[in-house]
């Protein structure tokens, strides 16, 4: 019974980890081309915030990356 528990306890890490690693990677990309290539397209408020929230984005992109590894690992799955 706990072992199952914990197994789906993983299960739901990995899910919800790979969710959060779509998002911020998407939001950096999005940072990246706001404070870059698009930046004429911007005022300045906003090329400031997506300066910022490119390292902020950055963060959490590793903390779900990392969260990944550790669900993959405890469950038993190739890590990369």
């Amino acid at each position: 019974m706990f072992v199952q528990q914990k197994t789906d306890n993983f299960k739901l890490l990995l899910n919800v980890s790979n969710v959060v690693l779509l998002v911020t990677t998407l939001a950096m990309l999005l940072s990246v081309l706001i404070s870059y290539p698009y930046s004429e397209y911007f005022s300045l408020p906003i090329q400031i915030a997506a300066h910022i929230s490119t390292i902020v984005i950055a963060a959490f992109l590793k903390i779900s990356y990392v969260v990944r590894c550790l669900a993959q690992y405890q469950l038993g799955l190739e890590v990369r």
